[in-house]
Parts: structure tokens; C-alpha cells; sequence
């Protein structure tokens, strides 16, 4: 059984369909007993899409991006 801790953890895998079937299914069972994370994860969908919009209607300088790019990578690497 997965642990609220852990479900935040792999809660971008999760939402990017990167996970394995039998994580998914674990995770999916986790939302239906938890309220807190389902309303987390409720939550992150929507800032994510927010942020995704806002992106896409804002143009950021090519440094910039490659420096948000390199960050994202790396956080994502040591996780």
C-alpha cells in the first residue's frame, strides 16, 4: 500500500503516465481512501494546466528557458 509520501512523490510520474501498471493501480486505490491527496492531486492538475496556458501565452528568452530546462532536469534526476 502506498503512503501519502510517497503518492506526492510520484505524483508527476503519475499525472505523465510514466508509472507501471501495478504503481498506478496503487496509487488509484490510495486516491479513493485519501481525500487530502485526491485533493492535492485535484489541485496540482490544475496549477499545472494554469502554468501550461500561461507558458504557452508567454514568450521566455531562449537563456531562460534553457536554465529553467537544466534546473527541471536536474531536480528530476536527484529525485
Amino acid at each position: 500500500m502506498i503512503c501519502c509520501k510517497e503518492c506526492l512523490d510520484l505524483l508527476y510520474d503519475y499525472l505523465e503516465g510514466e508509472l507501471d501498471q501495478e504503481t498506478t493501480k496503487s496509487l488509484d486505490e490510495h486516491f479513493e481512501d485519501c481525500p487530502p491527496c485526491i485533493s492535492f492531486l485535484n489541485t496540482y492538475k490544475s496549477t499545472t494546466a494554469l502554468c501550461r496556458e500561461t507558458l504557452n501565452q508567454v514568450e521566455i528568452p531562449e537563456a531562460i528557458r534553457d536554465n529553467l530546462l537544466k534546473v527541471i532536469k536536474e531536480q528530476k534526476e536527484n529525485n
